[in-house]
C-alpha cells in the first residue's frame, strides 16, 4: 500500500538521488557538529534525527553510543539507512514520514538534529517542525540545526533563471532561504551555544556549488 509520502515530487526526486549505491553527500558530518559533539560523552543520548536522508548523522551518532530515529520521507534514503544500520548492528529506528504531520513526542531526546531540512519545508510545515522540536527536547536537551541562506546561489536563481551557474544539483528541494539571523531567531527561547553564517564551497555531490550557510548548536532551557 502506498504511503502519503510515495505520491510527493520532492520525495521521488531525493529518491532518485539515493538510489546509487555510494553516500550521494557522503559520510562526512559538518565540521562545527564533529567538533562540538566529539567532545562530548553519548553514550546513552536518545536522538531525532529529522530529515534524515541516507543517515550520515544517524550512523556517527549511533557508533558514538546513541539510539536514534530516523525520519524522511525518501523511501531510497530510509531504505539505505536501515541496510547500513543492519548491516553494521547500529542502534536506528526508521521512520518514513513527512515532517509536515510528524508525530512529535513530548519530552523525548536527548538530541535534535534537524540538518538541511528546515529550509526544505514549507511555512506551516516549518514552523510545525520548530514547535514540533522544542516540544520533543528534554529540558537541557541539545539542538544542532543548518540551513541554507539567502547568501545562496540558489537564492539569487529563483528570480534569475540566468544565474544558475553553481547552483547545487538538488536545489529543487528548496523551499524557503533563511535570512540574515533566521535560524537564530526560530529558536530563540533556547541558549545559544555556537552560530554561524557564511558562504561556502560544496564539493561533496554533483558539480562544483556554493552554499550560503547557518548553523546553530542550542540547550534547551
Amino acid at each position: 500500500m502506498k504511503t502519503p509520502v510515495a505520491d510527493n515530487i520532492k520525495a521521488h526526486s531525493f529518491d532518485r538521488a539515493y538510489d546509487g549505491t555510494d553516500m550521494y553527500y557522503g559520510w562526512d558530518v559538518r565540521p562545527e557538529f564533529h567538533d562540538f559533539f566529539n567532545n562530548i560523552p553519548l553514550t546513552g543520548y536518545r536522538v531525532l534525527d529529522l530529515g534524515a536522508g541516507e543517515g550520515r548523522y544517524a550512523v556517527y551518532l549511533a557508533r558514538r553510543g546513541c539510539t536514534v530515529t530516523a525520519v524522511d520521507f525518501s523511501a531510497s534514503g530510509i531504505n539505505k539507512l536501515k541496510a547500513i544500520a543492519k548491516r553494521h548492528r547500529l542502534p536506528v529506528v526508521t521512520e518514513l514520514r513527512d515532517l509536515a504531520v510528524y508525530p512529535f513526542k513530548e519530552d523525548t531526546y536527548d538530541l535534535v538534529v534537524a540538518a538541511t531540512i528546515l529550509d526544505h519545508l514549507e511555512d506551516s510545515a516549518r514552523e510545525h517542525a520548530v514547535r514540533g522540536i522544542l516540544k520533543a527536547l528534554k529540558s537541557r536537551g541539545l539542538l544542532y540545526a543548518n540551513v541554507f541562506t539567502t547568501q545562496d546561489p540558489g537564492y539569487r536563481a529563483v528570480s534569475d533563471p540566468a544565474a544558475r551557474n553553481g547552483v547545487s544539483d538538488t536545489s529543487f528541494g528548496m523551499a524557503h532561504y533563511f535570512t540574515p539571523d533566521e535560524l537564530k531567531d526560530c529558536f530563540a527561547d533556547m541558549t545559544l551555544l555556537y552560530y554561524y553564517e557564511g558562504l561556502e564551497e560544496d564539493l561533496s555531490h554533483g558539480r562544483p556549488h556554493n552554499h550560503g550557510w547557518a548553523s546553530l548548536i542550542a540547550k534547551k532551557k
